[in-house]
């Protein structure tokens, strides 16, 4: 049934609130699939890192590229350092042989 002398954005959306309504319900389960990936240690770490800049883009944060790798390389070295900390407790903790 086509209605005259209405826009098509009226056409498509004629009950605002039910659409609405499936739109947030739509962006709840992507955000769950997201977080899902994101958190999932099964998932391989370069679909995880795919997602999270994909993410970064969508959001139009300011940060560049750069600057989320900057992040990232700072994290892995500060687990270095507190792995290295920890291996050190270790071996203090190891009797003597």
């Amino acid at each position: 049934m086509v209605l005259p002398n209405m826009s098509i954005e009226k056409k498509v959306f004629k009950n605002e609130s039910v659409c609405q309504g499936r739109l947030q319900c739509l962006a709840a389960i992507g955000l769950d699939v997201v977080e899902t990936i994101l958190t999932d240690m099964e998932t391989p770490i370069n679909v995880r890192l795919d997602a999270a800049f994909r993410i970064f883009a969508l959001c139009n944060t300011r940060s560049s590229v750069d600057d989320v790798g900057q992040a990232i390389v700072k994290g892995i070295e500060r687990n270095a350092r507190e792995l290295a900390h920890l291996e050190t407790l270790l071996k203090a903790k190891e009797p003597n042989q």
